[in-house]
Formats: C-alpha cells, structure tokens, sequence
C-alpha cells in the first residue's frame, strides 16, 4: 500500500479529503466468505485490491513509511506550525483565503447544530424564505438577534433586531407572544411586562416583514442562530454563525461579549444595563463575520491565538528547527511530509500502539473503546480533517464465548499433529488470542476451498491420477488429484485452483467416460456447500466481474493472446487479456478476457468456439481480477466441533452486517469527492501461515448517482 494514495494535494480538485477506514481482524477470505454480508462494500467501491498482511500496527507502518520527493505533498506558503495546523478552525475552514460561500454552514452542519431545515424535527409550521438565488461574493449580511422570554408552551419571541451590512437596523420591533408569559426573563431581554403591555405586533407579522426585507441571495448573521430561527419559526438555508466560526475544541463555544472584547475591541452586554441591546448584539455578530471572511481562518488564528483561544505559538527557533531537520532527512517518511504540509490527521480506535511522535506531532489521537464510539464521534468532526482514520475493532476484539469453546477443542502441544480424510493438522503453541484467531481463518479459507472441489466417481480400478488430471485439466489448472480406496467404489477428489474451473468441470464432463465407467461429477455433500448456488450468483453480481469472462481449454505449447484477441474481438472490444504465468515450465491453459461492455461477455459466453482444433469452454468470471487463487497453500487445522462451528458462523455473520453497516454510515457521511479507503489488514501471525488482506477504494461522488450505480448493480 502506497502512503501517497493517501496524500491530499492542495492543487487536486477532485480529492477534498480522505478517510481511511480499518476493520480489525477481518482477511479476504473472511470479505467473500461472507459475501452476501458485506452489501455496502460490494456496491459502493469499484476497486479492490489484494493486499499483503500487515506485520505490525498498520497505522503506524502508513505514517513511517518513507515516500519520494515526488510523492510528497506540496508545502503549505502559510507561515502556520504544525500546532496550528491542529486548530478546530484552521482543521474546519483550511489555511487558505476562501469566498463567502466557504463559511456558511453546510445542510449538514445545520442539522448537527439544531438549525431549522426543511423536513426537519420540530419544523412543522415553519415559514421559508424565498433564498433561491445562488450565493456569490457580493450577497449581503444581515446580522440578526431576538430576545425572548418563557411561557407556558416554552421559550417564545418578545424582540427581534436586523441591520443590513452597513451596520444600518432595519427592523428593531416589540413582539407579543401568542400564550401567556410566565418569565420575562428580564435579566437577559430587558424586556418588561409594562414594555409590551400595548404591542399589538405578533409573531406572524415579524415573519412577513422579514420575507420582504430579505433578498433571494441574503446571508443571515448571528450568535447561536439556531435559537434566533427557531424562535422566529423562520427557515433559512444560507447562514454564518459567529460562535462556530470562532471555534473551540470538543463543541465548546465562545460568548458574544467575549468575541466583540477581544476582536472588535468594544464592550457590549454591559452590566450596568438591564438586559441586551438586541441591535448591539447583531450589529456585533456581523462585524465579527465580515472581519473573519475578510482576513481568513489563517489570519485570524495567528492574530488571535493568544489572546482568544490562549494558545501560545511556536517559536521562530522551533520552526527552524523543524525546517531545517525536514530539509536533512532523505527521505521524508509520509506522516513528516503530512505534518509540514499543513494537512491534518485524526485516528479514532482502540490501538494503543502508536508511537508518542506519531500521537503528538502527526495525528491527533482519540482513544474509542467500541466501534459506535468512533462512528458517532466521526460524524462529528467528519469535516475537520484532511486525513481521517477509523479503526473498527469489534471482530478482532470480541472474546466471544464460541471461539473460547472452539479453541478448547484445539491440541495446543507443540509439534502434536493428528490426520483428517484430507489433510495433515499441524497445530502451533503460541498465544491464545492469535491461535483462536487464525482457527477461525483457516476455517473461513478452508470454506472458499471446497468451492473448488469435486468428488468424481465411480471409477474403475485402473483408473490412474494421470488419467484424472488429463481430463480435468481441460477445466482450468488443478491443485490436487487424489484416488479414494476407502469407498464403497473407487473415487477421485479434484481440486481446482479457481472456481471457475470446478464449474465448468460440474457442467461439462458429468457423464464422461474413464476406462468404459460413467462417471458423476458432484460437489462436497457438507452444511458449507449447501448454498453453494447462491454463493455463484452472488458472484455473477459482483461489479468487478461484469466484464469479465473466463476460457479454459486452451494448448500449452503456443502463445495464445493473439488468438484468444482474434477470435473474441467480434464480441466487442478487448481491453486485457490475463494469462496465468507459466506453471512447471508450460503455458497455462486458461486466461480471463476483459471487454469494454458486459453485453460482450454475455455474446460471448453464449457462443461455440474453438481455436484450431481444441473446442474452448467458457463461463462468466467468478474470481476477481485481484486474487490469483481460491485456494490457499499452506494449512493449520483443527479438530472442529459442528455445533461451536455453527454458533461462531451466526456470531460472524452478525458482526460482519454490522461492520458493512458501520461502513454504509461512514460513506453516507463523506463529503464530495473525499477518497474513501477501506482495509481488511489480513494476519501474518498464524506461525507460516499468511493470509492476504484486501483493500477497498472509491471517491464519493453525489449520493444520487451513487443510489442509481448501486441499483444498478444490485438489479
């Protein structure tokens, strides 16, 4: 895994972000074991990768990896230390100058932060105003504030304030509202019961002034809007509120009279008066809008970040020093040229294995014990960060009572083996955790294996291997051949590489003739094996498949690529031909064809061809471009108990819906054009045995054609 597809270039107008999510423990075969589980990363990323697994803590082997000059991120031209880097309002609004429209709250935003919104909750009888026009540059600020007291229906308008961007109030009213007031709540309104006593004007009336004072294109300004619209009943797409633009850490919030002391260097909200000026406080409310949009987030960090915030910033010496180290380490590793690059990193998990460096200087670290912590706490900073990084632990870290049962049943005695109908087990002394961990691997591998196997027979006593192997093979490569005494009947067990062998092998030679016997071709009679047929037509499903075909049968002592080009080209047009490499010496005998259209596949599965004189068989691909076999080449097993076997499949299934759900969320909460990266980390410490993760890419594009893509798919 290359760290630079994670890299986001301030010049790259596509890539806005990315997030990289990592679910622990999973492996590719546990991704198509449970195929039918996993919808949302069947249907929502078109790449998927093979990768190989991880040795150590992958995050910390994503930041440390050393990346080339020209891979490196380009460094930022602001003056900002990577402390500042880190700021919630440099993470939110970024470091350089942006337009108006980079400061209003997004549709989402408002939601979050209980903003009135079209459809919402406690939105029923709002009034809309007519802001259909397109925000530009130019749009005018109206700065707004209501006062507001308690009656017996809850909190209701008792005065409200506009002024217009040149600071000007336009609307300064008296409200009366419509249910019986039990606090004036006097302290804080300056509003009094002998104040309202011959105000006639209620709330409606307010609402159509408001309709006609504002423009289709205006912007409304204020502290803590949401409160303002929410009292006014009033619905608004295009706001600025100044208590998020100055942010704080964690959703902490300034107050108004705070912001206009130290920014505008004017007092309001004196205690000497009784009560708000409710035109102070939106005339304040604006100016600090217009002063933050016109000096950026940058500007306005380094000018404040002191005396607001109470930060100190780094010293010259120190960034010197950090300039000056970057320029004499070749070459940089990917979280340095993260770091002085100005772009952010979270990381939100369980995984304590980070390096103190890393956790300080690269990324911001927050600590998850479950994975709907780090769902829930994403959703909430999911736009504060170019680089995000989740890390979903609940396979990896459930002791569950099965797998403890299972590992019971496990001979744990170093060197201790026993013999089974097919295999050698070997079972390793080693950790509880990664032993139960990889008994469950092997059996998720050991499941994708039997899909490729076939039982042949009956066969007469002279039957040889050989004689097997020669016919089989016109299928597609074998892994192994083996003659069964111990039946009732001689038998064969044939084991095919890929699965689109063991297919065509089920479909074509039932019913062949070996030395004058006619013999059944039939798959495994095991529970594994019984939604076999499913499991095919899920992979007929799978998108990376749909152009794809697979042709088997072909000779081994020519180049075939010229000829599988010259006679599949009529179909459509050819984008790849895959041919296996040579295996003992010789050509393989099968390869996969790419098109450019699914319907050339279908012509051409549909059709009889030959190649000089050999007849080619045919089928949809099954197997992914990224996987070079089914079947896995080295083994541990275990003495298996059916009934904990079949406990730890329904606890797998459950959790796997739940992880592919997790990620559904995760993608549905992406912004536009954000590189979504999913890993299943494979494991390489099962003793010898490695097995391979998988990695899942997609850039998020707008949720309609992504519904349309995904019912596509599904249809």
């Amino acid at each position: 895994m290359k760290p630079s597809c994670f890299s986001v270039c301030d010049d790259d107008d596509r890539v806005s972000r990315v997030n990289v999510m990592i679910l622990d423990g999973l492996t590719q075969s546990h991704f198509y074991r449970h195929f039918s589980h996993f919808k949302h990363l069947r249907n929502k990323y078109s790449s998927r990768w093979t990768l190989a697994p991880s040795s150590g803590d992958l995050l910390s082997e994503l930041f440390n990896t050393h990346i080339t000059e020209s891979e490196r991120p380009a460094e930022t031209q602001s003056k900002l230390s990577a402390v500042l880097t880190l700021h919630p309002v440099i993470r939110r609004f970024g470091s350089k100058t942006a337009g108006l429209n980079s400061f209003l709250l997004t549709e989402q935003e408002m939601i979050k932060n209980n903003f009135p919104v079209k459809g919402g909750w406690g939105c029923e009888g709002f009034v809309c105003t007519q802001a259909e026009g397109p925000i530009t540059d130019n749009s005018p600020l109206f700065g707004l504030d209501c006062e507001m007291c308690l009656t017996r229906v809850g909190l209701e308008l008792t005065r409200v304030a506009v002024v217009d961007t040149r600071g000007h109030c336009v609307l300064n009213e008296l409200v009366k509202p419509l249910n019986p007031i039990i606090n004036y709540c006097t302290r804080f309104s300056g509003i009094t019961q002998s104040m309202l006593a011959p105000v006639t004007t209620r709330l409606k009336d307010i609402q159509s002034k408001l309709l006609k004072l504002l423009p289709r294109d205006a912007v409304l300004v204020g502290h803590s809007l949401d409160n303002d619209l929410r009292v006014l009943n009033l619905i608004h797409p295009h706001v600025i509120d100044t208590s998020l633009l100055y942010r704080k850490e964690n959703g902490q919030r300034f107050k108004l009279k705070l912001l206009a002391e130290v920014i505008l260097k004017r007092e309001i909200q004196s205690e000497e008066w009784t009560g708000h000026d409710p035109c102070e406080d939106a005339l304040a409310a604006l100016q600090l809008a217009q002063y933050f949009i016109s000096k950026g987030a940058s500007e306005v960090v380094e000018c404040h970040l002191e005396d607001l915030w109470d930060m100190s910033p780094v010293s010259e010496d120190e960034r010197d020093h950090v300039t000056s180290c970057a320029h004499h380490s070749s070459p940089p590793s990917f979280g340095h040229a993260l770091y002085r690059s100005g772009q952010s990193a979270l990381f939100l998990g369980r995984s304590a294995d980070m390096s103190v460096s890393l956790t300080n200087q690269m990324c911001r670290r927050h600590h998850c014990s479950t994975d709907r912590e780090v769902l829930c706490v994403f959703r909430r900073v999911v736009q504060c960060y170019s680089l995000s990084v989740l890390q979903f632990s609940s396979y990896s870290q459930t002791p569950a009572t099965t797998r403890r049962q299972h590992l019971q049943q496990v001979h744990t005695h170093t060197h201790t083996h026993t013999h089974t109908s097919s295999y050698t087990i070997y079972t390793l002394h080693t950790h509880e955790t990664v032993l139960s961990f990889c008994v469950c691997v092997f059996e998720m591998c050991e499941r994708l294996r039997e899909m490729c196997v076939l039982f042949v027979g009956p066969l007469s006593s002279e039957t040889t291997e050989k004689q097997i192997h020669k016919l089989f093979r016109r299928c597609g490569r074998l892994r192994t051949v083996r003659i069964l005494h111990n039946t009732h009947g001689v038998h064969a067990v044939v084991e095919f590489e890929h699965l689109e062998g063991a297919h065509l092998a089920l479909e074509h030679l039932n019913e062949h003739h070996i030395n004058n016997c006619h013999i059944k071709v039939r798959r495994p009679v095991h529970e594994s094996c019984l939604d076999l047929d499913e499991c095919l037509s899920e992979r007929h499903t799978d998108a990376l498949n749909d152009h794809m075909m697979y042709v088997c049968n072909l000779s081994c002592k020519r180049r075939h690529h010229d000829d599988l080009l010259q006679t599949f080209k009529e179909f459509g047009p050819v984008q790849h031909i895959m041919s296996p490499a040579k295996h003992a010496g010789r050509r393989s005998r099968h390869a996969f064809i790419k098109f450019e259209h699914a319907q050339s596949v279908r012509a051409a599965v549909s059709a009889s061809l030959q190649i000089g004189n050999r007849k080619l068989s045919m089928c949809h691909a099954l197997t992914p471009p990224h996987m070079t076999s089914w079947t896995h080449t080295n083994a541990i097993t275990t003495e298996i108990g059916s009934e904990t076997t079949e406990q730890r499949d329904e606890c797998d299934e459950r959790l796997m819906k739940k992880l592919d759900a997790k990620v559904g969320k995760v993608f549905r909460s992406l912004q536009k054009n954000c590189l979504s990266v999913v890993i299943l980390p494979g494991e390489k410490n099962c003793g010898a045995v490695e097995y391979l993760g998988l990695c899942f890419i997609q850039i998020k594009q707008d949720d309609t054609l992504l519904d349309r893509l995904s019912s596509s798919v599904i249809g």
